[in-house]
């Protein structure tokens, strides 16, 4: 399931003018994150049996880059509020369309902004699932634990 919502995440990429260049996928014990800016977006099916995070970290680099395939010709921030309302949108596009194949009666929570140098982050104790989308400039990881 992880190497499909891989492809379907790269798509959404692809369709907003962000080259991939590669994909990697790992599995971690614990959902944690490392990020300037981490999206944080809570998923619940309908029933309330299965409960899961995605988070999508953008480093510094990734987000300009980001930005100026979303936005040619701006010089925006990824901390100013259209830069960050950019990024959100990017993250809660890409995470519809990843959520017709992790449940499609699930629901999402708004997608949350947490931000700060040299924060780290826990976001779930289930195994974490992570998608490193490689670019010219860096990287994005997207990562996934469902309890």
């Amino acid at each position: 399931m992880i190497d499909e919502l891989a492809n379907i995440a790269k798509q959404v990429l692809v369709s907003m003018n962000i080259q991939v260049s590669g994909v990697r996928l790992s599995k971690d014990s614990l959902h944690l994150v490392n990020s300037p800016l981490c999206v944080v977006i809570g998923l619940v099916n309908k029933k309330g049996e299965e409960k899961g995070i995605l988070g999508f970290e953008f480093s510094e680099a990734f987000a300009k880059y980001a930005l100026n395939c979303l936005m040619p010709g701006y010089n925006v921030d990824m901390l100013s509020e259209i830069g960050l309302s950019a990024l959100l949108e990017l993250a809660n596009m890409t995470c519809g369309n990843m959520l017709t194949r992790i449940s499609p009666d699930a629901v999402t929570t708004p997608p949350t902004a947490v931000f700060g140098k040299n924060a780290k982050m826990l976001l779930n104790t289930a195994p974490c699932y992570r998608m490193i989308f490689d670019t010219p400039s860096s990287s994005l990881v997207v990562s996934l634990s469902v309890t």
